[in-house]
């Protein structure tokens, strides 16, 4: 591999890397936080906040990709990046906090998706995999150093888990700059096929998480208007905002799209639930906490890893839909664990290893199949309604969750609350599984 090619896979791991650090570190964190704030019922708003924050941006993101090239975006996303990382530092209230959360949404959005269309533009079919599982890799550092490097600051002040990532994301933008340079000077836009954003759309997208979580608050009347207002945004949005390969439960690219978005989506808000279920239910530490993180990332490499070699004769699809029964199958064993008390830990946390594996295995296989499946002037548009597919899936279900374990949070018995949430998480994995089998068969790149 040339030079210039290795220099920016280098500064796209270091990008990764400063994304999924910071995201684990905040998520480990975050129920301390909440509790300096005295405010846990809204735990679940700092994930939504920031999920419909990267649904946002990964819409514009994918638009301005395709029309402009990635460049400009993925700076763009990395002052977001910024800017929220300094709020967040800064926040004197829960409020701050959450507005915080939103501009790192923002960030985080704009930055994946242009992330990988640089793969898409700047590598080959079967360079992609192998980019795809180095990217993966990149979450197993932050997994192992994460936890317990914000379980420190915390005892010292939360305020440093966001501070610390500040010169990391600068030395991120130097050395992924002159690769990305060399991908923007090859771009070759296509204007007459790129639509405009959806601009309304968009934003009833991004108000239906929000208004779906409110409904659990337990505010009467209110709640269930703002439940039948979330989903109705929701129906009315998505098929607007949406590239018309994507869309649908058809064979190929759509069934791809729609088992991505439900699969993440239900790993994403188990883990949310995950997190406080042991802290709050089992009485761990931050740094306790944080392990769930670590061995759920150990999984996820070893499946991306897996995905990328040659050795394993699968096709893409199948990938996905192993994926999907290996996260299906850890979430299980969560809910096993959340109910029954006796449970040892070390049960709850191989659980997550083997949901980790699922997404290790789907996520990079789903992104390559989508390259696969797209046309050069599609890359940017179809991973982009892949992204918000995901974002969808991931704030809605995660408000679902978020909603349930709010409205439960006072019910006998206490664990009512963490199993019920975490078993809505199940039934749309379980989902997942089902509508990744009329994908159809997709070749595997590494057989050719």
């Amino acid at each position: 591999m040339e030079a210039g090619r290795r220099v920016l896979i280098a500064g796209i791991m270091l990008s990764v890397f400063a994304i999924a650090f910071q995201t684990i570190g905040i998520a480990t964190a975050l129920p301390t936080i909440m509790g300096y704030f005295e405010t846990p019922h809204l735990y679940p708003w700092a994930f939504t906040t920031f999920v419909s924050g990267m649904l946002v941006a990964t819409i514009a993101a994918g638009r301005v990709a395709d029309l402009k090239g990635p460049a400009g975006p993925m700076y763009a996303g990395f002052g977001l990046f910024v800017a929220g990382l300094v709020v967040g530092s800064l926040a004197p209230n829960v409020w701050v906090l959450l507005v915080a959360r939103l501009i790192q949404g923002l960030g985080a959005g704009a930055l994946n998706l242009t992330l990988s269309v640089t793969v898409a533009h700047g590598f080959d079919g079967r360079s992609r995999p192998k980019v795809m599982a180095l990217i993966s890799f990149c979450w197993l550092l932050p997994a192992f150093i994460g936890p317990p490097v914000a379980a420190a600051l915390t005892r010292i002040d939360w305020r440093l888990v966001f501070a610390l990532m500040l010169p990391l994301v600068f030395v991120s933008v130097a050395i992924t700059r002159p690769g990305l340079r060399r991908v923007q000077a090859d771009f070759e836009p296509d204007t007459d096929e790129v639509p405009r954003i959806a601009a309304w759309p968009t934003a009833a997208v991004a108000m239906a998480p929000s208004l779906i979580l409110l409904a659990g608050q337990k505010l009467g009347w209110v709640s269930v208007a703002s439940g039948v207002a979330g989903v109705a945004l929701l129906v009315w949005g998505v098929p607007r905002i949406l590239a018309p390969r994507t869309r649908g439960l058809g064979p190929g690219i759509p069934s791809v799209v729609l088992t991505r978005a439900l699969q993440a989506g239900s790993f994403f808000a188990a883990e949310t639930i995950l997190l406080v279920t042991l802290q709050d239910l089992r009485g761990l530490t931050p740094f306790d906490v944080g392990l769930a993180l670590t061995v759920g990332s150990v999984g996820w490499t070893l499946g991306s890893w897996l995905q990328s070699q040659g050795w394993v004769r699968l096709t893409r699809d199948a990938f996905i839909t192993l994926g999907a029964i290996a996260s299906s199958t850890g979430i299980a064993v969560i809910v096993v664990f959340a109910w029954v008390p006796s449970i040892h830990l070390f049960v709850g946390l191989l659980g997550w290893v083997i949901s980790g594996l699922g997404m290790g295995l789907t996520m990079p296989s789903s992104a390559v199949a989508v390259m696969a499946l797209s046309t050069q002037f599609e890359q940017g548009r179809h991973q982009s309604s892949m992204q918000v597919a995901e974002s969808i899936g991931n704030a809605v279900i995660t408000a679902v969750a978020g909603g349930l374990y709010t409205a439960l949070l006072a019910a006998e018995p206490q664990k009512l609350s963490y199993t019920t949430a975490l078993s809505a998480t199940l039934v749309l994995s379980l989902a997942a599984v089902v509508l990744s089998r009329r994908i159809g068969r997709i070749a595997n790149e590494l057989h050719a």
